[in-house]
């Protein structure tokens, strides 16, 4: 398994926005099983993948802003790949989002 701290280290090694990877969640829960760790402008950010047990789907982060369901997590990555992701870094009071499309997958 990959620490948070070992991701968090190989995305700045790479050096690239939209670079990210998919982690085992420290919590190792089955409601938050897995978290995506992205790179944008020089900072990391981790979103927890829900599993949703009554609907059997995927989704990014709490849900508060977003309802996308998907069926597994690599169609979460093929969405994003297209699609920019909204991140939103829980260390900035106002909650600044930073729009990213996913590139480049480490692992």
């Amino acid at each position: 398994t990959c620490s948070r701290a070992d991701a968090e280290h190989a995305l700045h090694l790479v050096n690239k926005d939209g670079a990210f990877l998919v982690r085992d969640c420290s919590t190792n829960s089955n409601f938050e099983p897995l978290v995506l760790v992205v790179y944008h402008e020089k900072k990391v950010y981790n979103v927890k993948i829900r599993f949703v047990e009554s609907t059997k789907k995927y989704a990014l982060g709490t849900g508060y802003r977003s309802n996308d369901m998907f069926d597994s997590v690599a169609d979460i990555i093929k969405f994003h790949s297209i699609f920019p992701i909204t991140l939103v870094s829980g260390r900035t009071a106002m909650g600044n989002k930073y729009p990213d499309n996913l590139t480049q997958n480490l692992l």
